[in-house]
């Protein structure tokens, strides 16, 4: 039967794209195949013409090693130095103990603001602080707002615990916030070009697991 021109394009297009899937490797996420795909066609290339799931993002804080670590689908990224309570750890109301458990990022604050950017009340001020001002305990450049999602740290989001940037930096890896996790300017400025809201945000207690061992 004579097929119009159109049509055969459409055809053409259609097999050029599953060829193009199988040759890639992902003809079983396409939805041309819907899962239906010959095993030999994952033997080829890793090019993949279709659009691919963006990795799962994940930070883990560890308050004995006072670090940070970024994981993309269970893989370590990048590692940070961080400064947790002085106080220890909880969700007590009028506390500054720093929550332990699961938490997301809700809100990242600050997105564009020069290195140094003073905040109050999660406002810029205007004022430019250099790491380690004498006379200043200050919240600065980037603010990642957390929200607890078990009873253990249900008050995290009311108590306003953050992720954010410090003038105290040569106190990094030592236990002196008062209840958030702070994190040196460059650094946070770094982990706000990667993070996006809804990122999970696990603090342990102990050592940092390997990803093998990450928290369900």
């Amino acid at each position: 039967m004579k097929q119009c021109a159109r049509c055969l394009l459409m055809l053409t297009k259609t097999t050029l794209l599953m060829a193009l899937c199988g040759l890639a490797g992902c003809a079983p996420r396409c939805p041309i195949y819907q899962g239906r795909c010959p095993s030999w066609l994952a033997l080829f290339s890793k090019r993949c013409p279709c659009p691919q799931p963006l990795p799962t993002q994940r930070i883990v804080i560890s308050v004995e090693e006072q670090t940070m670590v970024t994981f993309e689908d269970s893989r370590p990224k990048k590692r940070y130095a961080v400064s947790t309570s002085r106080f220890g750890v909880g969700d007590k109301l009028h506390s500054c103990l720093t929550p332990l458990g699961h938490l997301e990022v809700t809100e990242i604050i600050g997105d564009g603001l020069p290195k140094g950017a003073l905040l109050r009340g999660r406002q810029p001020t205007g004022e430019i602080l250099r790491p380690n001002t004498p006379g200043y305990d200050a919240i600065v450049t980037r603010i990642l707002r957390l929200r607890g999602t078990e009873p253990r740290n249900a008050r995290a989001m009311q108590r306003c615990i953050y992720i954010h940037g410090t003038t105290a930096e040569k106190c990094l890896k030592t236990a002196v916030s008062w209840g958030c996790i702070r994190m040196g300017s460059r650094d946070i400025i770094h982990l706000c070009r990667w993070v996006k809201p809804g990122t999970r945000v696990d603090i342990v207690p102990g050592k940092l697991p390997p990803p093998e061992m990450l928290p369900p």
